[in-house]
């Protein structure tokens, strides 16, 4: 599903891979300039920004689905030119 589509539903189950995109855009954050970021990434960042809250889900969930990341690229099914270790 797309993280634009206003259709669009996240449980709590889809949590830990959100929080990884999350994690992989950060890491892209600091390795391209902010332009580009904001260009290439920054609807999706925003909208992630927007759903992993207390607004959405509840604050057990978030921080249990934090838990279950270690911000490494291999989390992520990522082609060669996007990985950013």
């Amino acid at each position: 599903m797309c993280l634009l589509c206003p259709l669009a539903v996240f449980s709590p189950r889809h949590l830990p891979n959100l929080m990884r995109l999350r994690a992989y855009f950060a890491r892209q954050w600091r390795l391209m300039p902010a332009a580009v970021f904001l260009s290439v990434f920054g609807p999706y960042s925003q909208r992630l920004d927007e759903l992993l809250t207390p607004a959405c889900f509840e604050e057990r969930a978030l921080q249990h689905a934090a838990e279950q990341v270690v911000d490494r690229d291999s989390e992520l099914t990522l082609r060669p030119g996007e990985c950013t270790e």
